[in-house]
């Protein structure tokens, strides 16, 4: 796995949308830690959510120029 990805921010700020995207989130209704333990809580009881959050990431973590799931080899 090209882990070059992970000190990326635009990788992280991307991840973080499609986490609150599949998880029917809106950022603006997260106006205290209650609200946002309640959102996390509900998505977990939720196994659709649950599993689309799990195909968007797999989506985002996935190198498209390659067959599977698996990244290419990086030559350092």
């Amino acid at each position: 796995m090209n882990t070059n990805r992970f000190k990326n921010v635009g990788f992280w700020i991307g991840i973080v949308g499609i986490v609150l995207t599949a998880a029917g989130i809106d950022p603006a209704s997260i106006t205290s830690w209650d609200i946002l333990f309640t959102n996390i809580v509900e998505v977990v009881k939720n196994p659709y959510m649950l599993v689309t959050i799990i195909m968007a990431v797999v989506g985002v973590f996935t190198d498209p120029t390659t067959p599977g799931i698996k990244d290419k080899k990086v030559s350092k």
